[in-house]
């Protein structure tokens, strides 16, 4: 983990009760720092904050074509909701993949019964699974040495103006890449509005389906819903955010934990002017922000940084 600084605090009755540290970069959107929080030039691993941008790669590529409901669950990490499943269901459906082929583990359905279209990178699976038929490839895209991994380090390079050396083993079962905080922030900033190819595609398609994202009220659902931005949590305490001028922040906790994401990401886009003034305060109850006794709010999350 690269040197860290403080980034929020939960207080709790004039208590610090938890701190979260972490790295945070802020990018304008010509792709000039802005803020930098720790050392942001060292590598780490986004993992599930790259699907928005692997699937851009697979699209680039010309290996698939995804309509948009399937763009956003190639981009998501979702709870196996009935949205979710019967999205999965249909995009495999129209790439002719069987369930039975994807790498990711079963999870529990709605129903009760465990899926492999329950899991929370699906969308990402099917669209592998996918991409790796139409290179004429073997069936194992998980595999280290199969050419969808090149394909996908180098559309990372491409999108980050930077060279990636490793690859590590996401939960999911496939590949995943390192990349430094920064890079990653000038890679994301590519699903803005004003983006250009297939990275402006998905983001779309990520603005137009929040709750494939994440799910209904979770995180990157409520924060996309309400503010345009393009966002993506990733495990391990990742959070990618480009607003809708291009502004881009990206955030990673010490600690792993989710909570400190979003709101430092929403801070610093709201400090650079990117986001209206009280957007943070506002999102802070659906961001679960609020501590507290009972049903008596008696703390904060408060940003430091």
């Amino acid at each position: 983990m690269p040197a860290t600084e403080l980034l929020a605090v939960i207080e709790r009755d004039g208590f610090a009760e938890s701190e979260h540290r972490g790295v945070a970069v802020l990018v304008d959107p010509d792709g000039r720092l802005l803020e930098a929080h720790g050392h942001v030039d060292r590598p780490f691993l986004a993992r599930s904050a790259l699907k928005p941008l692997f699937a851009a790669a697979l699209i680039d590529a010309g290996l698939i074509e995804l309509e948009p409901a399937h763009a956003a669950l190639a981009s998501a990490s979702h709870w196996g909701d009935p949205e979710h499943l019967s999205t999965a269901e249909h995009m495999a459906a129209l790439h002719g993949v069987a369930e039975d082929a994807l790498r990711c583990p079963p999870m529990k359905a709605p129903d009760g019964t465990m899926r492999r279209f329950a899991h929370m990178c699906v969308g990402k699976h099917i669209a592998f699974a996918a991409a790796a038929r139409a290179m004429g490839a073997g069936a194992d895209y998980w595999a280290d040495a199969h050419p969808l991994g090149a394909l996908l380090r180098d559309g990372l390079v491409e999108a980050t103006g930077e060279p990636i050396v490793g690859v590590a083993h996401d939960g999911c079962g496939a590949l995943v890449f390192p990349t430094t905080p920064v890079g990653l922030a000038r890679a994301f900033r590519r699903l803005a509005p004003d983006g250009t190819g297939a990275h402006r595609s998905v983001g779309q398609a990520m603005l137009a389906h929040p709750t494939l994202i994440d799910g209904t009220g979770r995180p990157d659902a409520v924060v996309i819903g309400e503010t345009g931005c393009v966002t993506k949590f990733g495990a391990e305490g990742t959070q990618a955010m480009v607003a809708p001028d291009g502004t881009t922040a990206i955030v990673k906790t010490a600690d792993g934990a989710r909570r400190a994401g979003a709101p430092v990401a929403l801070a610093m886009l709201e400090r650079a002017g990117a986001i209206p003034a009280g957007t943070l305060e506002r999102l802070a109850e659906p961001l679960g922000m609020v501590q507290r006794s009972a049903d008596a709010p008696v703390g904060m999350l408060r940003v430091v940084v």
